[in-house]
C-alpha cells in the first residue's frame, strides 16, 4: 500500500501541467436529458471513444473496471456469468441501458444483466451515475445506471474497422458506419469475437480443458427530421454468445447460449427556443438463455419487457425547469421446467430543477411506482450541484440523497421452492463530494463519501434451497478519482475505492465485494503518431461466501500497450495484458487470465 500511496501522490502532484482543453461534458443518463456535468449533483464518469480505443478495451468490464465506486466478478473467462457491483450494491440493484433502454433480464436470477459476454466494439460512450437513480429510472437504480450509447449518425459518412489477434487463438474484428441517406440519418454496425478461451475451472487447481467462446452483434440507428420542431429515431441492438463453462471445482463439457435483443423507437418534439422538449417512446427487450449441462441437460429461460414511456419538461424560465413522465412496463419469464409468469409496474415521475445563484442546481423529485404483485411506493430524491466561483478551475460541490424500491424477480419468485413470501427491497442512500478542476480546467480531481442502506435484501438461503429477506444491509465508503485528457501528449487516469459492505443483521461481509479497489494508468502519445501505456489494478480482498468462510485475497494486475499510427488513417497497435502473470480468484475455483498478448490494426475513413 506504501508504494500505490506514492505512486497515486506522484500522479496528483505531476498532473496539473497536463491538459489543453476545458472539461464539462454533456451527460444525458443522471437526468435523462442532455445536462452539463457541472450542473449534475451526483457522480458520474463518462468514458469517450478516444478512452476505449486508447485503453485498448474489448469488453465491457474492460471500461468499467477503470472507474471508482465499480468492482465486478466472472467465473472464468469471456462469455462466463459476470456481474457489476456499484458501490457495493447486488449487480441486479443496477439499471443497465442500451441507448437509454433497459436491457436487464427477467430471467436472471435477481433480474439483473449478465455482463459477461458484453463486447464495447459498437459503443462511442459509457455513462455511469453511481447512487440511487430510482426516482427518474425506477426499480432496479438502486446502486446507480449504466448506460452504453451508439454512436449518433454524422452529416458526412464516415466509418471504422478494427481487427485484433492474441493469446489462445483469439480473434475480433468490428466495424461501423455513419452517415446521411438522404433525410434519414443512419448508425450501422457489428463486433464478431472467437477464441479457444481458458480452462473456467482454474487451471492452477487442475482444469485443462479449455473452455471456447463465439461472440456475434449488430446494431443499427436510424433518425430523421420530420417537420419543424418534430423528429423521429429508431433503432436496435442484437448479440448472440455460445461459450463452454466448467462445474464449480471440476472441468465439464457444458456450453452455454445467450441472446439478447432490444428494439426501440421514439418520436420527439421540440418547440419554444428548446424550452419545450417532449418524447413518447417504446422499447422492447428479449432475452434467451441456455446452461446446457453434460449431465443434467439443459437449463433454458426466456425473459420478456415491453415498456411504453412519455415525458415533458418545460422551463418556462432560465432558473427553473420541471420534468414529468409516465411509464407503463410489462415483464415475461418462462423456463423449460414450467415456470411461466408476469409481472407490470406503471410509474408516474416528476423533477423540478432550480438554479437560484449563478454555478448553484438544485434538484428535487419524487415517482409513485404500482407494482401489480407489491401494491404502490413512492421514492424521493434531491441533489444538488454548486460550482463555487467562475474559471476553469472553479470547485464544484455535490450532494445527493435518493430512496430505492425493487420488487423480487420473476425468477427469484417461480423458481423458489414454492416459497414466494419475499418482500420489495428498499434502499434510502445519500453521497457528498468535491470535483476540484485543474490543469487549465482540462483535469479533475474527485473524492466523494457515500452512504447506502438497504432493507430486505434478497439472497439465497443454500441450506433451505430458497431466497429470502436479509433485514438490514449496509454499503459505506469513500471514492478517489483523477483524469486528465491529452495534455502535452499525457493521459492519466486514477480511481481508488474503499468500500465497508455489511449484513447489519451478522456483521458478515457482503460476499464477492472487495474492500478496496485501485486503478491507474498513464499513457503519452508523440507527434510522430506513436503511444505508450501502462496500467495497474490493484484488487482487495474478498470474501466468497455470505457466512465469510471462504476468503480469496488481493492480486496485482499490470498491463502495458503501444500504437503507432502508419498513416492519418491507419493505426496498428499491441497489448500485454497480465504483464507478471499473476495467478488470482474473483471467484473461488474460477480461474483468470494469465499473461496474454494481443495485436491489431484500426483503420477509420
Amino acid at each position: 500500500m506504501k508504494y500505490l500511496f506514492l505512486l497515486g501522490t506522484a500522479l496528483v502532484v505531476s498532473t496539473p501541467a497536463l491538459a489543453d482543453e476545458a472539461y464539462d461534458p454533456i451527460v444525458v443518463t443522471a437526468t435523462r436529458e442532455p445536462t452539463p456535468v457541472t450542473q449534475v449533483g451526483q457522480s458520474v464518469s463518462v468514458v469517450t471513444r478516444d478512452e476505449i480505443e486508447r485503453t485498448q478495451a474489448t469488453t465491457a468490464l474492460d471500461v468499467l473496471a477503470r472507474l471508482p465506486g465499480v468492482a465486478f466478478t466472472q467465473s472464468g473467462g469471456f462469455g462466463q456469468p459476470a456481474s457489476v457491483f456499484i458501490r457495493g450494491a447486488d449487480n441486479a440493484q443496477s439499471l443497465v441501458l442500451i441507448d437509454g433502454v433497459p436491457v436487464n433480464d427477467p430471467g436472471d436470477v435477481g433480474g439483473g444483466f449478465d455482463f459477461g459476454s458484453l463486447t464495447i466494439g459498437q459503443f462511442d460512450r459509457v455513462e455511469v451515475v453511481r447512487g440511487s437513480s430510482g426516482v427518474l429510472w425506477g426499480s432496479r437504480a438502486i446502486g446507480g445506471v449504466i448506460n452504453f450509447i451508439t454512436a449518433r449518425p454524422t452529416d458526412q459518412w464516415t466509418g471504422r474497422a478494427q481487427a485484433e489477434y492474441g493469446w489462445r487463438n483469439r480473434r475480433q474484428a468490428s466495424a461501423s458506419a455513419m452517415g446521411k441517406l438522404g433525410p434519414v440519418g443512419l448508425t450501422l454496425g457489428g463486433n464478431w469475437m472467437k477464441g479457444d478461451g481458458f480452462s473456467a475451472f482454474d487451471e492452477r487447481l487442475g482444469g485443462a480443458e479449455k473452455d471456447g467462446f463465439e461472440s456475434k452483434s449488430a446494431n443499427a440507428r436510424a433518425e430523421v427530421a420530420l417537420v419543424s420542431g418534430l423528429s423521429a429515431d429508431l433503432g436496435g441492438y442484437w448479440t448472440k454468445a455460445n461459450y463452454d463453462y466448467d462445474n464449480t471445482g471440476a472441468d465439464a463439457l457444458n456450453v452455454g447460449l445467450k441472446r439478447d435483443a432490444l428494439g426501440y423507437a421514439n418520436l420527439r418534439y421540440s418547440g419554444l427556443d428548446n424550452r419545450l422538449n417532449a418524447r413518447v417512446g417504446y422499447g422492447l427487450t428479449d432475452t434467451h438463455r441456455i446452461s446446457d449441462d453434460a449431465m443434467w441437460g439443459p437449463y433454458e429461460t426466456n425473459g420478456r419487457v415491453e415498456r411504453f414511456e412519455g415525458q415533458v419538461s418545460f422551463a418556462p424560465v432560465e432558473m427553473a425547469s420541471i420534468l414529468i413522465g409516465a411509464e407503463t412496463e410489462k415483464q415475461k419469464f418462462d423456463n423449460n421446467y414450467g415456470s411461466k409468469d408476469s409481472t407490470s409496474i406503471d410509474s408516474y415521475y416528476g423533477n423540478l430543477t432550480l438554479r437560484p445563484l449563478a454555478g448553484l442546481t438544485l434538484n428535487g423529485g419524487l415517482r409513485y411506482d404500482d407494482n401489480s404483485d407489491f401494491g404502490h411506493k413512492t421514492t424521493f430524491a434531491a441533489n444538488g450541484a454548486w460550482v463555487i466561483g467562475s474559471g476553469d478551475e472553479a470547485p464544484v460541490l455535490r450532494a445527493s440523497y435518493g430512496e430505492g424500491f425493487k420488487a423480487p424477480s420473476l425468477y427469484q419468485l417461480y423458481t423458489n421452492a414454492g416459497y414466494r413470501a419475499l418482500d420489495p427491497e428498499t434502499s434510502k442512500g445519500w453521497d457528498v463530494g468535491i470535483e476540484q478542476p485543474f490543469a487549465e480546467g482540462t483535469g479533475r480531481f474527485t473524492l466523494t463519501y457515500f452512504d447506502r442502506k438497504t432493507k430486505n435484501l434478497i439472497d439465497y438461503d443454500f441450506a433451505n434451497w430458497n431466497y429470502y429477506n436479509v433485514g438490514r444491509s449496509r454499503a459505506q465508503g469513500l471514492e478517489l478519482g483523477m483524469q486528465v485528457a491529452n495534455r502535452q501528449g499525457f493521459d492519466v487516469n486514477l480511481a481508488y475505492t474503499y468500500l465497508d459492505a455489511t449484513n447489519e443483521d451478522t456483521g458478515a461481509q457482503l460476499a464477492r465485494r472487495p474492500k478496496s479497489n485501485f486503478y491507474a494508468s498513464l499513457d503519452k502519445s508523440w507527434a510522430l503518431g506513436l503511444k505508450l501505456g501502462a496500467d495497474l489494478r490493484v484488487g482487495g480482498g474478498r470474501y466468497d461466501d455470505t457466512a465469510n468462510t471462504y476468503y480469496l485475497e488481493g492480486h496485482v494486475v499490470v498491463g502495458a500497450r503501444a500504437s503507432y499510427a502508419v498513416t492519418s488513417n491507419i493505426e496498428v497497435y499491441g497489448r500485454v495484458e497480465n504483464l507478471f502473470d499473476e495467478h488470482y480468484e474473483v471467484v473461488r475455483t474460477y480461474g483468470t487470465p494469465g499473461r496474454s498478448a494481443y495485436a491489431g490494426v484500426r483503420v477509420k475513413i
